[in-house]
């Protein structure tokens, strides 16, 4: 890799859930109370090599890794654990550290939300994805919203990007997309890992798509269970209709039909959005599904009914519905056999259904990327 330096400083990969600004400090400047030094977790070189730290001073001996790679760091005389982390390509990435062999969160590397807890990651710019870099243009407000579910019995929250100019003009009314995390992740996971919001700022300002809302909720909702809080993504389809869809029609100014609404998500979003548009044709105008939208989601696992996919049976009134109806999975993707044999389905059934592969797993440079096709592609009409 060759990162350039207008990508390793942009505050696009700095900023997360717990701070806008970047971590400092890469020099070793001390806590006046603690006397802790505290550089930088994890600084990116442009050659997409990380130098990771570690402050502890009491362990005897610490690791950072990801997936399968892994090294031993060195400790010096403050207490301070060191070493050089290779990465082999770009985009947002695993880090992962242990103590004593003790899996450890660092409080000196970026902390992101997935896989249901916090985490550790760091940001290997790709300087193909420019349209991600935070930019000088005019940017969108990000707000969350609290609102009643009839589903939960909960109060449930969600995140609403608008528009530049959505306050300046009070008459103008907006489409809404609908846009679903992944699995374990959770509503704030499309602005602070995906970046979606500047994202969508570059395109307006380039004028590759319209202005329109985008409302994340989150897919892993909690339900009482004879006496017992548990996860049910089950439910996410009636409480997105019932209660989330009615609260952002109430509260903003937006366009009403189904031709002002489409609905899109990543991995388990992307499953539930599938069913979810097939079984309320009615709500929806558009569907965008980054990693497929069958089940099961990886080869070898049992398979599950499916009586939703009957709506592509009757692909006249499908097409007539439903448009566009996107797919978009990495070329290195698992379960990209699974979108090969959706899209022979499809052309089977006379379904158009638009499809594209990008470089990579199952990643979020992925799902940028096919985040930035789709949304150049709705409420053209």
């Amino acid at each position: 890799m060759n990162i350039p330096e207008e990508f390793l400083r942009n505050q696009v990969f700095d900023t997360r859930a717990l701070a806008f600004n970047r971590q400092l400090t890469p020099n070793y400047t001390r806590d006046p109370f603690a006397h802790v030094p505290k550089p930088l977790g994890a600084e990116v070189f442009p050659d997409g090599t990380v130098l990771v730290r570690f402050y502890g001073p009491a362990a005897a001996s610490v690791r950072a890794g990801h997936e399968d790679t892994w090294i031993d760091l060195t400790k010096d005389g403050d207490g301070m654990w060191t070493g050089l982390l290779p990465y082999d390509e770009p985009g947002f990435k695993q880090l992962a550290f242990t103590v004593d062999g003790v899996k450890v969160l660092n409080p000196l590397a970026p902390i992101g939300w997935g896989s249901g807890s916090a985490i550790n990651y760091i940001e290997i710019p790709d300087p193909a994805q420019d349209f991600l870099l935070l930019k000088d243009v005019e940017h969108g407000t990000v707000s969350m919203e609290y609102f009643p579910s009839s589903v939960t019995g909960e109060t449930e929250c969600c995140y609403v990007y608008t528009p530049p100019h959505y306050r300046d003009d009070p008459e103008t009314r907006y489409p809404v997309l609908y846009l679903q995390h992944g699995g374990g992740e959770n509503e704030g996971c499309w602005v602070h890992l995906g970046k979606v919001n500047f994202l969508m700022d570059n395109l307006l300002a380039e004028g590759k798509c319209v202005p329109f809302l985008i409302v994340m909720n989150n897919l892993m909702m909690q339900v009482k269970k004879d006496g017992t809080w548990e996860e049910d993504v089950n439910q996410f389809g009636d409480m997105l209709i019932r209660d989330c869809i009615p609260f952002i029609e109430k509260h903003y100014r937006v366009k009403p039909g189904k031709r002002s609404r489409a609905i899109a998500g990543l991995s388990l979003g992307s499953l539930y959005s599938g069913q979810i548009i097939m079984e309320h044709p009615e709500c929806f105008g558009s569907a965008g599904l980054f990693t497929g939208y069958t089940w099961p989601v990886m080869p070898g696992y049992p398979t599950k009914e499916q009586p939703w996919t009957d709506a592509l049976k009757d692909a006249e009134t499908f097409n007539r519905e439903v448009h566009p109806f996107f797919g978009a999975i990495g070329d290195r993707e698992v379960s990209l056999p699974l979108f090969e044999k959706e899209r022979e389905f499809c052309r089977e059934q006379g379904v158009n259904y638009i499809q594209k592969i990008y470089p990579g797993v199952h990643e979020w440079r992925v799902w940028r990327a096919a985040a930035r096709d789709y949304f150049c592609m709705i409420f053209r009409d």
